[in-house]
Formats: structure tokens, C-alpha cells, sequence
């Protein structure tokens, strides 16, 4: 695990270009090869065109694993995340949101001085919407160690660590254009209707950062599988579970395209609350192997547990 956390780090942080994507396709290929997977790409297009590369069977396996591996862009101030208080996401956006505003209103004001007031105010709002597709389309950021470079190597060491006897109840996806609003696994999704059916998808995103996970079982989940997620993931020494609903706590990832999918995030907890912090800055450059280490024991476990509840008759 370490070597290919190490490998990710130093050579495919950066996963944006065609170029970087192919080139982190080609060692993720290679990877898969040598633990034993065949990895296969599935372009869809759309406004954007997405490349997602899956592992396994989705169509047959009972537990699907996925996470993003594109990369977003850099902002100048953290995207800061309490999942259990929505409110005070809100509110740490609002520099971004001032910022942009202030500017947009401050060119108009300087150009409303020399041109006249229509030509100022398209201007100004052209300029707005430049600035705005710079939070989606501007420069890469440059550190992704916890976004989502600790999902990718997660599910690396997932399926590294999964016996041979469950490899045919599972399947990994690695989506792509999460950044843009979820686009890749949307598109998965449509291709694909009906996939989670009766089968768990569990999707890691900012894993790596933060020694406490949440847990996010979709909305209405019934006490099956919200069983199988409290016995799969435990507490550990210096580690606390929060199993929570997507009722209550919102965690805006590849798991909101699925009807039965579930989210996993590493927190740490404050004086308000479990949060994400550091994302799409360059100081996002945490990812404990402690964190993937017990993701992968985990979620070998629930392959287990999935596996052997479907042989009962029962789905998950």
C-alpha cells in the first residue's frame, strides 16, 4: 500500500489533461494486472466527456467500491466541510463568493467611469462568469492527497487485500469528473439503470485526512444494511465511527448518483462539528496509510458480510 500511495503522490497527483488521466489509467492498469483484475475504460460523453474505469462485474457483484480520480481546481481558500452542518458549509464559501462578487463589482465601478453604463455592466458580468468557471475549469491544484488521492489508493488496497473467493462479489469504479458536479458517475448511472439494485456501493472520498470516518448510509436505508455497516466498521483505538443518514448529514459525492449509495469521509472533530478541511488548496497534502489500512480491513469485511448474507437469501 505504501509503495503505491508513494507512486500516486509523486508521479500521478495531478489527474486533470488527457495526457495525466491516460497516463494514471496506464499504471492503475498495471496495478489491477499484477493483483489479479482486468481494468477496462467506459467513455461517456455528454457536455463533458467522462472515462470511467471499472474493475469486476458491476452488473453481478453485491458490493460495488468507487471513488473519483479526477482533480479539481485550486481555490484560494480551503473548501471547508461540515457534512452534519450544512449551514456553516454554506458560510465557508462565502469568502470565495465575496471575493468573486467584490471583483465583478469593482471592475464595473472602474469601467462604468470610462464606458457607459450597458457596455460596464456586460462587462462586468462577463468577467463574473469568467471568474465563476474558474472554481470548476481553472488551473489543476497541485497536492490531491486527500482529494481523492486517498480514495484511489483505498480501493487499490482493496482489492489487493480481498481473497480470491470474494473477488466475484465485488467491483471497483473509479470515476471520473466528480469536480464538475458528480458528471461521471451520472452518466454511469444513466447507462447503467437499475445497477446498485439490491447490492451495496460504497463510495470513498477525502479519506485520508483525519483519524474519525462518517459513515453515510443513504436516506431510507432499512436496518439491513445499515446492520451490515455497523458491523463492518467499527471503532479502533484513537478511531471513532459516526454512522449517520443522509437525512441529516450531506456529503455531495459519487454516492448521491446511486439510489443505495453510501459515503465514507474522514473527519476530524472541532468545536462545531466533524469537518473537511484543506481540499482544494495546495495544503491539501495529508493521507494517513493508518486510514487506508483500516478502510481496506473494513471493507473486506463487508464483502464478507455482503457475501454471506446473499447466500442466506438475503440482500443487502
Amino acid at each position: 500500500m505504501n509503495d503505491i500511495l508513494q507512486t500516486l503522490l509523486e508521479k500521478h497527483q495531478v489527474r486533470r489533461s488527457r495526457r495525466q488521466k491516460d497516463a494514471f489509467e496506464a499504471y492503475i492498469r498495471q496495478q489491477c494486472q499484477e493483483a489479479g483484475y482486468d481494468l477496462r475504460g467506459e467513455n461517456h460523453q455528454n457536455l463533458l466527456k467522462s472515462r470511467n474505469l471499472i474493475a469486476g462485474d458491476p452488473e453481478k457483484a453485491r458490493v460495488i467500491f468507487t471513488a473519483h480520480y479526477d482533480t479539481c481546481s485550486e481555490m484560494l481558500f480551503p473548501n471547508l466541510i461540515y457534512p452534519q452542518r450544512k449551514w456553516l458549509s454554506i458560510l465557508a464559501q462565502m469568502p470565495t463568493m465575496l471575493l468573486l462578487v467584490g471583483v465583478t463589482l469593482g471592475a464595473g465601478f472602474l469601467m462604468g467611469r470610462v464606458l457607459d453604463h450597458r457596455a460596464a455592466f456586460f462587462i462586468a458580468y462577463a468577467l463574473y462568469w469568467f471568474f465563476f468557471l474558474l472554481i470548476f475549469f481553472g488551473p489543476a491544484n497541485p497536492h490531491t492527497a486527500n482529494d481523492n488521492t486517498s480514495g484511489v489508493a483505498a480501493l487499490m488496497g482493496i482489492m489487493a487485500r480481498l481473497p480470491q473467493e470474494l473477488r466475484s462479489d465485488a467491483a471497483f469504479i473509479f470515476f471520473d469528473h466528480e469536480e464538475m458536479g458528480k458528471v461521471g458517475s451520472k452518466q454511469y448511472a444513466k447507462a447503467h439503470p437499475g445497477i446498485t439494485e439490491g447490492k451495496v456501493l460504497l463510495n470513498l472520498d477525502c479519506v485520508g485526512d483525519g483519524q474519525d470516518f462518517l459513515i453515510v448510509a443513504p436516506k431510507g436505508a432499512d436496518e439491513r444494511l445499515t446492520g451490515l455497516l455497523r458491523e463492518a466498521f467499527q471503532p479502533e483505538a484513537g478511531r471513532q465511527i459516526v454512522h449517520c443518514s443522509a437525512e441529516n448529514t450531506n456529503y455531495n459525492s459519487d454516492q448521491k448518483s446511486f439510489p443505495n449509495g453510501v459515503a465514507v469521509e474522514a473527519s476530524r472533530k472541532g468545536r462545531w462539528g466533524y469537518h473537511t478541511s484543506r481540499i482544494h488548496t495546495r495544503r491539501d497534502v495529508i493521507c494517513e496509510e493508518s486510514n487506508l489500512d483500516y478502510l481496506s480491513r473494513c471493507a473486506v469485511k463487508l464483502a464478507r458480510l455482503v457475501s454471506h448474507q446473499s447466500e442466506g437469501g438475503n440482500n443487502p
